[in-house]
């Protein structure tokens, strides 16, 4: 709506209850556009005026009350006195503020003759004390700290999570539901599937593929991130679409960026990490030939170490896992490369069984530390030297996961051992062989560390680049609800929020002729901007690997909704609802890190012999591993072949695969392309011969 009015019957200044009398010819310009409730940053209350009141018996008993001013002395007033005032349109709210007297004009030094007064918005400052308070200022959501464990997590997805008081931080004042827990994906890769490829753990895989405290980050209310924004900036607000069931499920996920959750203290993004390889020509070529004698690997080239945690070749426990007193002990989750040769005589079958030994340096007690099998390449060797006479030689690149429980405060130096042969004794394990330093340990997650640390959700809030504010955030939430957010026109510092249908709802339909003054200039802004020919809703275009491959593949932005209207007559132009947020699912692609970029589809891992004819491959046994960037467990007919787990380097030059599988499969390749071109077997008579 907007108002020019000249006539005092109409615009109304009431005061402390006070309705205050105006000159006939005073010209009072206000706009209250319906289109500014669409954007709370750009409230129709923001807006400062100057008026002159007369000196009228009911308004100089209003001022020298409150101002303190009398005839005698009346430039003596409080300058500094504002009251609360309510601009009214004959009975229709216009907006609520402040009025302070500037100045008093006396007529022949006996008698007041006029006050001028400055007139200024309430929530003028409302949009700037939310755009300076970022999400991870809100002080308010302190209560929701609390102690991160399995419990707690288990407690929140079953809604009984305020049933059992938090003894370390003394919350236990939030509701059930307040907080939850989801299962998300922050580029672990989470595998689900219930049967698994060798050397792969699921997600319900013991030791291996299970979740830990530190996988998770919590999620909150958003309409209690709402309650901390009024609460901080000291406003209040009523709504009943926020309280209601359905808004009582909108949950925001406390994921600042980072791939693991933000704790005081310790960094658990790069606490622990590291990635170490040999020296060509100092530690590799390494061999081994004797079982039951371990080595030093001799890791000695640093690849990832951000917090020091490697000296030489040693591996420094962290002291920063959340407890106290050393000899704690941590499960540690590691992947081990080996690029190796074992070799041994032609006359008699002799296959190493290997294991990485974890010593402890100094040696704390009779414990020496922990041994690792290394099961998944000791089968490949296994497969790969048992259907030969003798050993012969072999050569491996092969990569494995591993977990182990590592104490806190000891040192480790990783060593590798032949733990027993099968068959006779006597070949030999080279790591390395002519000087190749591909080998590496990794230690990808200490997988206890986050335990009954305290989760504190101010610093977990999303933070995005620069930062989110308060006023950022309650922006996509009006604009991702269509809410209007409107002033209250009788409490001081609140606001209504509705949503646009309610809100409609309940207006009314006026005639403004009775208002108007045909002799003045009439001015006309168009009450809303909805009459739109094309409308366009939707979210902000994220940086993660799903919601660019959509866009790319679709060539349009992932969550977006497009509508044309067809039968409005009047309607014109376009219209764009774009919220603050992302519709990006919340499982990333496994391997694509914090923000997903850069990230590829990661091929399904198969075993495979391959060959230049079909005698060759159905001659020998799978024992290489292969990736395929099909949907299947197995390779079929269109799929192609890749040698990474990535898909970038594909397996050319190979005419076929036999693959070990229920129908023991013979694949024919184009060699070119790396394309399965049909799928034979090779069951009674080898298959295709050509």
């Amino acid at each position: 709506m907007s108002v020019v009015s000249g006539r005092n019957s109409i615009f109304k200044i009431i005061a402390r209850g006070v309705t205050l009398d105006q000159y006939d010819d005073e010209d009072i310009f206000l706009s209250n556009n319906v289109t500014g409730l669409f954007d709370i940053g750009k409230l129709p209350s923001d807006f400062t005026r100057q008026i002159t009141l007369p000196g009228t018996k009911r308004n100089n008993e209003f001022f020298e009350h409150v101002y303190d001013i009398s005839v005698d002395e009346p430039f003596l007033f409080k300058t500094n006195e504002k009251v609360i005032a309510q601009f009214d349109f004959d009975g229709f709210y216009v907006a609520q503020g402040y009025m302070q007297l500037e100045n008093v004009v006396i007529k022949e030094n006996k008698f007041i003759d006029s006050y001028t007064v400055s007139i200024f918005g309430l929530l003028s400052s409302f949009s700037r004390d939310l755009q300076s308070t970022l999400l991870t200022d809100l002080d308010p959501l302190q209560i929701y700290d609390h102690t991160a464990s399995y419990e707690i997590i288990e407690e929140s997805m079953s809604g009984s999570m305020s049933t059992k008081p938090d003894t370390i931080t003394n919350s236990g004042s939030f509701a059930a539901g307040d907080i939850i827990y989801p299962i998300v994906d922050y580029g672990e890769g989470y595998t689900l599937q219930a049967s698994l490829p060798d050397n792969d753990f699921g997600i319900d895989t013991y030791d291996g593929g299970e979740l830990n405290v530190l996988d998770f980050k919590p999620a909150i209310r958003i309409n209690k991130v709402i309650d901390a924004i009024f609460e901080q900036s000291q406003y209040t607000y009523e709504s009943e679409f926020l309280s209601s069931s359905f808004f009582d499920n909108q949950y925001v996920l406390c994921d600042n960026g980072n791939k693991r959750a933000v704790y005081d203290g310790v960094d658990l993004n790069t606490e622990g990490l590291i990635k170490v390889g040999p020296i060509s020509g100092s530690s590799v070529p390494h061999t081994w030939t004797s079982a039951g004698v371990s080595e030093s690997l001799d890791f000695q080239n640093v690849e990832y170490d951000p917090s020091l945690k490697v000296s030489g070749s040693l591996y420094n426990m962290t002291n920063n896992m959340g407890v106290s007193g050393a000899g704690v002990g941590c499960q540690t989750s590691m992947t081990v490369k080996f690029n190796f040769l074992v070799s041994g005589s032609d006359s008699t079958i002799s296959i190493p069984q290997i294991s990485l030994f974890f010593k402890e340096t100094p040696q704390s007690g009779s414990f020496q530390g922990p041994i690792v099998p290394l099961d998944f390449m000791n089968e490949q060797i296994r497969q790969r030297i048992r259907g030969k006479s003798g050993t012969g030689e072999e050569s491996f690149t092969l990569e494995q996961k591993i977990q182990t429980t590592l104490f806190r405060g000891h040192t480790y130096d990783p060593q590798l051992f032949i733990s027993g042969y099968l068959g006779s004794t006597g070949a030999k394990f080279i790591l390395g062989p002519e000087g190749n330093s591909e080998s590496y340990l990794e230690v990808t997650k200490l997988n206890e560390i986050a335990d009954f640390r305290i989760m504190r959700i101010k610093p977990n809030m999303p933070f995005a680049t620069k930062g989110i504010s308060s006023l950022e955030f309650l922006q996509g939430v009006q604009k991702k609800y269509n809410l209007q957010i409107y002033p209250s026109k009788t409490k001081p510092r609140h606001f209504i929020i509705k949503q646009f249908n309610d809100w409609y709802k309940e207006g009314k339909v006026v005639s403004f002729d009775r208002f108007i003054d045909l002799n003045k200039k009439i001015k006309v802004i168009p009450a809303n901007n909805l009459g739109v020919r094309n409308l366009e809703f939707g979210d902000t275009l994220d940086l993660d690997f799903i919601s660019q491959d959509f866009n790319k593949t679709n060539n349009r932005e992932y969550g977006k909704t497009y509508y044309t209207d067809t039968e409005n007559f009047f309607s014109q132009g376009q219209y764009k609802v774009e919220s603050e947020f992302s519709s990006s699912p919340l499982r990333y692609v496994g391997g694509t890190g914090a923000e997903g970029t850069g990230a590829a589809n990661q091929g399904t891992l198969f075993s495979a012999n391959p060959g230049s004819s079909s005698t060759s491959a159905c001659g020998g046994t799978p024992n290489s591993s292969y990736y395929h960037n099909g949907s299947g467990t197995y390779p079929v007919a269109g799929d192609r072949i890749f040698t990474d787990i990535n898909m970038t380097i594909p397996a050319t030059l190979i005419n076929y695969f036999y693959v070990l599988s229920p129908g023991d499969d013979l694949l024919v390749m184009n060699p070119g392309s790396a394309q399965v071109l049909s799928v034979g077997s090779c069951i009674g008579g080898g298959g295709p011969t050509s």
